[in-house]
């Protein structure tokens, strides 16, 4: 406690005494002292005490308004000294209400310390028009060209994507500092323009500023993105070589770590991350994690993460993120439910993760599970978080909630990240009509479709039908949108031309590509050659993918199918020989239902299915009830070398048919069983979902490798168009 009674004699001893303040009580104390000292009227006093409180926290900062509205005309000083504080708080808004209420009172007129405090405040807000509004008051009272002003507008248009207008001040600027720099080289970094950073980085060094801390940090995460070790192994040795740089800066040897792992150089991003002793950071132990994850050593991803000494949220999601980047979804969501158990809270970023893994596996109850926190908690309204639950809806075959997820977002929080999804979703689903209906609205709304827009579109018109439709959206690419084709499209459109039965306008298109047709692409006219029954064809785009790739067993299958198809059974032999001489086996068909939050895993090649009697009668009852409606099994596609009451019991127990016999088994009546397969549905099980959906009067969902097929009442949503 200070002896304030005996020392607070006049202005100078009260600002002294602020001086050497530590905490708000004491602060609180020496304004006591004021107000008891008759020293409450005067400016000098109460401009330090409310630069005390504005600048400490926010809870201070409410205290310094009070103050502040006791003064019947503040100076430039306690204005500047107000607008400063709420431009650090969470109501950056205020600095600019703030502001207006200075210059409608018209008794001071801002200064160039006034302006770059806006500016940041600005940068801080959802939307950019009110930067724009602070500019224009900039150009007003001529501080256009103050360095420092200018910074912070560089820092404002950087932080929202205009990097155009910001190189603009940039070049305009005739007294460019190391904050100049440093905030485009930020800029360009965050913006996803990292060859510009480089190149600034290399511009800055001519006049012979010396970066700092935030340049190299700025210019690692550069060459991450450009997936550039070797770059990034110069900054490294640029370090060493500035005496000015701390060796023992955990800012830069984290960053370092992230940059080597980023780029799957291990041996050094271990060296540096070893380097650093014990003071690790939880940056650079997770940077670590997913660098072994990503590189597919999981289990030592896995191993740095149990030895970490402290894990925070970034830690936890790293290692989740580690096992959904390499496929080990049900692991990701084990370790969320491990994490909730020990009460650590999750983040956005956390559950984009584990939502993106549900998606993948097609776990809709575990996903609404995690739905429900969301709503608990704040970043509820988040769009990235929305449309990360809209592609968890559609790939779990729930595309309705997908879609009122994807409405219930207000205009202008809609991003094209979240058009994108929507699209996708519905072209999954075949909903051709309904994506090109979302895709205008996407364009009443002033928002640029790119790549993946058109990948969606036009993958929902190839699934839709809507042959007509796609060849308008791939013309409009360039000539209105002046989006260059990717091999992706040109894909799409061969699949659009080919299901359509245009396979002499698919094969022509192909032939005049200015790219080099892929797996993918013949993948796809031989697949509508099957559809379409055109052999002739067939054979040649078999050819061509058994050239480019002779290892891949789906390439034999494809073609042996079709030529089975077709009665030419010796033909189709022929293909199963020489992918039997290549030592290439098919594939084992896995099909899962979740149940109660937990996934069943079903294939006919383990046969452990086989130890539930209920699992047989079940079997058994779909056979009786499928056969009294006339159905037979088509077992035109099996292997030639058993005989045909082998053949069926084959048919019988595919995955897809195990998996729908324990939903039948255990989920109620009301409840559609949704089923995920990792290959595509074959046609007797495609035919026999349809019967079983009338027979038991049940709706089923099977998403395939290919799309979902909705099951209802005998029909399918495909149209048998897949």
């Amino acid at each position: 406690m200070f002896p304030v009674r005996k020392l607070l004699l006049g202005n100078q001893s009260s600002a002294s005494l602020l001086e050497t303040c530590t905490s708000v009580k004491q602060a609180f104390q020496i304004h006591a002292q004021i107000i008891l000292n008759g020293l409450h009227n005067h400016i000098f006093t109460l401009s330090r005490l409310i630069s005390f409180f504005a600048l400490l926290d926010s809870a201070a900062l409410a205290h310094s308004r009070l103050i502040f509205s006791s003064i019947d005309r503040p100076n430039l000083f306690i204005w500047n000294t107000m607008i400063r504080g709420y431009s650090r708080s969470e109501s950056p808004l205020d600095s600019v209400v703030l502001y207006k209420s200075m210059l409608a009172q018209g008794f001071v007129s801002p200064n160039n310390f006034t302006f770059p405090f806006l500016a940041n405040s600005c940068a801080r807000l959802s939307n950019i028009r009110i930067g724009l509004e602070i500019h224009s008051h900039i150009m007003k009272y001529g501080f256009e060209s103050d360095v420092f002003i200018k910074n912070s507008l560089m820092h404002l248009y950087s932080f929202f994507g205009c990097l155009d207008l910001a190189q603009q001040l940039f070049d305009e600027s005739c007294d460019r500092d190391l904050v100049s720099f440093n905030t485009m080289i930020n800029g360009y970094a965050r913006g996803g323009r990292p060859i510009n950073a480089l190149n600034l980085f290399a511009e800055m060094l001519v006049p012979g500023i010396r970066p700092d801390e935030f340049t190299i940090v700025a210019l690692l995460s550069a060459c991450s993105m450009l997936n550039d070790p070797k770059t990034g192994q110069q900054i490294h040795l640029l370090m060493y070589k500035n005496s000015g740089f701390d060796d023992s800066n955990l800012l830069l040897r984290s960053s370092l770590v992230d940059m080597y792992a980023k780029c799957g150089w291990m041996k050094m991003a271990d060296r540096v991350f070893h380097t650093t002793g014990t003071s690790k950071s939880a940056m650079a132990w997770s940077s670590m994690v997913s660098g072994y994850a990503k590189s597919g050593e999981i289990e030592i991803a896995r191993q740095l993460f149990d030895e970490m000494p402290e894990r925070d949220i970034v830690s936890w999601t790293a290692m989740m993120s580690a096992y959904s980047q390499s496929g080990h979804y049900n692991e990701a969501l084990k370790l969320f439910a491990e994490m909730e158990r020990l009460g650590v809270i999750p983040d956005e970023v956390t559950m984009v993760t584990v939502l993106s893994a549900c998606a993948q596996l097609g776990a809709l109850d575990f996903g609404k599970k995690l739905l429900q926190y969301i709503k608990g908690r704040s970043f509820d309204q988040n769009v990235i978080l929305s449309t990360a639950i809209v592609d968890m809806y559609s790939k779990c075959g729930n595309i309705e909630s997908a879609l009122d997820v994807f409405y219930g977002v207000v205009e202008k929080s809609k991003t094209v990240f979240l058009f994108n999804s929507v699209i996708s979703g519905l072209a999954q689903h075949g909903l051709g009509k309904k994506a090109m209906a979302v895709y205008r609205e996407m364009k009443s709304l002033g928002l640029r479709p790119d790549g993946v827009t058109f990948v969606g579109l036009l993958c929902a018109c190839s699934h839709g039908g809507l042959v007509e439709e796609g060849k308008n959206l791939f013309d409009s690419m360039v000539e209105e949108h002046g989006i260059e084709p990717q091999i992706e499209h040109y894909g799409c459109m061969v699949d659009l031309l080919g299901r359509g039965g245009f396979l002499k306008d698919a094969y022509d298109f192909i032939e005049r590509m200015p790219i080099e047709a892929n797996l993918v692409i013949w993948g796809a006219l031989l697949s509508a050659c099957r559809i379409h029954e055109n052999i002739e064809m067939g054979e040649i785009a078999g050819k061509r993918l058994l050239e480019l790739d002779p290892d891949h067993a789906g390439r034999y299958i494809l073609l042996s199918n079709m030529l089975a198809d077709s009665n030419r059974w010796e033909d189709a032999q022929r293909v199963r020989k020489q992918m039997e001489e290549r030592g290439i086996s098919k594939p084992a068909g896995l099909s899962y239902v979740e149940l109660n939050g937990s996934l069943h895993h079903f294939s006919a090649s383990d046969g452990s299915w086989r130890q539930d009697k209920k699992m047989d009668l079940m079997l058994e009852e779909m056979a009786k009830r499928l056969r009294s409606v006339g159905y037979v099994p088509n077992t035109r596609r099996v292997s030639f070398d058993i005989d045909e009451e082998e053949k069926e019991d084959v048919v019988s127990y595919h995955s897809e048919k195990l998996a729908l016999a324990f939903g039948l088994m255990n989920l109620g009546p009301a409840i559609t069983i949704r089923i995920v397969k990792n290959l595509r549905i074959c046609g007797d099980c495609h035919t026999s979902f349809k019967l079983v959906s009338e027979i038991f009067r049940r709706e089923i969902v099977v998403r395939d490798r290919i799309r979902f097929h909705h099951f209802k009442n005998g029909l399918c949503s495909c149209m048998d168009y897949w």
